[in-house]
């Protein structure tokens, strides 16, 4: 089993910050993106239909459509310019600690995909939780090259999915989001690998 606890500081308002850590059974590079897919998936569920909710997926669209035409281009001229930070002003700060806290279990049997059991105490803000979302990915795209090139392409999945097959509120789509956008990923490699030995 792996947690994963985010935490916020009582001022992120004006300094928006967090820091993430991870105890428990390594995770493999191939899983970020599925435990930050299911995390997505409900956090959105979780906040469908409000503002908070709207302005996440407007900052993750953004990016994704920004960095999906660079995931081709050498990281380290991707990573100068800039294009792996998330939001513009957030940061990952180890040293924050506190009692506003986003906690991530996962746990996997063998031959399954992990599952992903999310708390967050009753008085965590939206905007703490929609937070939690973009403080994960960040601290994956940092340690991750892999995860930071294919991010993007599950970001416009997603966008895609509430756009034209289910919506954020419908239940379903916390199950149905993450596969969808594990597909379509895996479809762009395949075809893009293949027009490249052509």
């Amino acid at each position: 089993m792996l947690e994963i606890s985010i935490r916020f500081p009582d001022d992120f308002q004006t300094q928006p910050r967090a820091g993430v850590r991870m105890e428990g059974d390594e995770l493999p590079e191939y899983g970020q993106v599925w435990i930050w897919d299911m995390f997505y998936a409900q956090t959105a569920h979780a906040l469908a239909g409000t503002a908070t909710l709207h302005e996440l997926r407007e900052d993750l669209e953004l990016w994704g459509v920004n960095m999906s035409s660079k995931i081709f281009q050498p990281f380290d001229h991707i990573r100068s310019k800039g294009h792996l930070n998330l939001r513009e002003g957030f940061v990952l700060d180890e040293s924050v600690d506190g009692d506003n806290v986003v906690s991530l279990a996962v746990t996997a049997q063998p031959k399954e995909m992990p599952q992903v059991q999310i708390s967050a105490g009753q008085a965590l803000a939206p905007e703490l939780r929609a937070a939690a979302v973009v403080a994960l990915a960040q601290y994956f795209i940092d340690r991750n090259e892999l995860f930071a090139k294919e991010l993007p392409l599950h970001i416009l999945a997603f966008r895609k999915f509430y756009g034209d097959v289910a919506p954020e509120s419908d239940p379903a789509s916390v199950e149905s989001a993450p596969m969808f956008a594990i597909q379509k990923a895996l479809e762009y490699f395949n075809s893009a690998s293949q027009g490249a030995r052509h």
